[in-house]
């Protein structure tokens, strides 16, 4: 039985900090500028295109915080090296759950939460609805459950759905188009660009208003869409968007359950060289300590600006997002002040509408600090690259970084309790 203590970065190169590694990604980031959009204090961008498109309505609300990421359940029929879920066989020992949600909510409950509206996350307060996993197509029957559900009663909230794209048919997808999802994002590089998943891709241009490209930002993904001139043939069937998530690990502090998984990880993306993401929002609503760190792939962001370079100078008209840490970032801070807002809103009633709204502009100084203080880290009163130099030790010519000392010496130094 490993522990974290006995997973270890061991990579040739020098592990960075964020900061070290994005001044890399800035000056890319400068080179294309005329051509992309830059928003949320510049930590998110995406492309402009030919025909002006904006960005998905699912990625706006996940932007704005107001959406829901609900995992339908562990189960998956592929077993990606990258996951950060954990292996296939973690998964399938993990016990399943068959009627929750999030492994927390039966339906019914969920479905009481968006009519309650006391409650954060109800029907008012939410703008968008996405069906993830495991594989969602594994769980058709509570996704259609919630679904029609959702699109009966509270039809101004937006709904997708992930898939590897394996299970997909015309049929199941008609069957989710009819209980309001209007949207399908497929992971194309979990199947190693399988042919029948970019068949079952073409089938769902002709049903579902969106379908967009959703996977990881890697070098085989890279050598597919362009070496290989796929980009051009998904443009011709009607993508709309491509989202590029950065590669990551989860939260260091939450690998615990699935931990032989995150040690593939990490071996898998040692191989190229890493740098640590510190993500400090603090706590939420409901005491969750949303302060985290996470371990990613240089090459992952890098691969995703150079096919960014690519279609702005071939002017292909697919949206491109970089969906990268700094664009987390603002989804979880963003989403924090929300429920923030929200509670003082319930709580604060009998203060009066202006002492509400004092209380609301105070948490939203609050937050605009924080984006300062992640963009300019020398206000926080410790360094980031010093505390991962202070744990680093060459070992046989390589550099080697165990996590659960970077993670005691991050509390240390940044007064978190983990």
């Amino acid at each position: 039985m490993i522990s974290l203590k006995d997973i270890n970065i061991n990579s040739p190169y020098p592990i960075l900090s964020r900061m070290e590694f994005l001044e890399k990604i800035y000056k890319r980031r400068e080179e294309l500028k005329d051509s992309l959009v830059i928003s949320d204090d510049e930590l998110s961008v995406w492309t402009k295109t030919p025909s002006a498109k904006t960005l998905s309505k699912g990625c706006q609300s996940c932007k704005a915080g107001k959406w829901l990421c609900l995992y339908m359940g562990k189960k998956c029929n592929i077993d990606c090296v990258y996951c950060a879920q954990g292996t296939k066989q973690e998964k399938m020992i993990d016990p399943e759950r068959p009627d929750l949600i999030n492994d927390t909510y039966h339906i019914e409950d969920a479905k009481n939460m968006f009519n309650d509206p006391e409650a954060i996350w109800s029907a008012k307060n939410t703008s968008g609805i996405g069906y993830s996993g495991g594989e969602p197509f594994i769980y058709l029957d509570k996704i259609f459950n919630l679904a029609h559900f959702i699109s009966t009663y509270h039809n101004h909230i937006y709904q997708w759905i992930y898939t590897n794209g394996l299970l997909v048919t015309e049929d199941k997808l008609k069957m989710l188009y009819d209980v309001g999802i209007r949207e399908i994002r497929f992971h194309i590089g979990g199947s190693n660009f399988n042919p029948k998943v970019l068949d079952n891709l073409k089938i769902a241009t002709g049903v579902m208003d969106y379908v967009n490209v959703e996977t990881p930002g890697c070098r085989k993904l890279k050598e597919f869409l362009i070496d290989k001139e796929w980009i051009y043939r998904l443009e011709d069937m009607g993508v709309y968007q491509m989202n590029f998530g950065e590669m990551s690990t989860v939260g260091v502090n939450e690998m615990q359950k699935f931990l032989q998984g995150h040690k593939r990880v990490i071996d898998y993306f040692q191989r190229n060289q890493v740098y640590v993401y510190d993500s400090f929002i603090g706590r939420s609503v409901l005491d969750r300590n949303l302060s985290q760190f996470y371990i990613s792939p240089m090459i992952s962001r890098e691969s995703t600006y150079e096919i960014m370079k690519y279609v702005i100078d071939n002017k292909i008209d697919i949206l491109i997002n970089d969906c990268s840490q700094d664009a987390k970032h603002v989804q979880r801070i963003q989403r924090n002040l929300n429920e923030q807002n929200i509670k003082i809103a319930s709580e604060s009633t009998e203060k009066g509408s202006e002492s509400v709204a004092k209380l609301q502009k105070d948490n939203n100084e609050l937050k605009q600090k924080m984006v300062g203080e992640h963009k300019n880290p020398d206000m926080r009163g410790y360094d980031m690259q010093s505390i991962i130099k202070s744990v680093t030790r060459q070992v046989d010519h390589k550099y080697q970084l165990n996590l659960e000392e970077l993670q005691k010496e991050i509390g240390k130094s940044a007064h978190i309790e983990w």
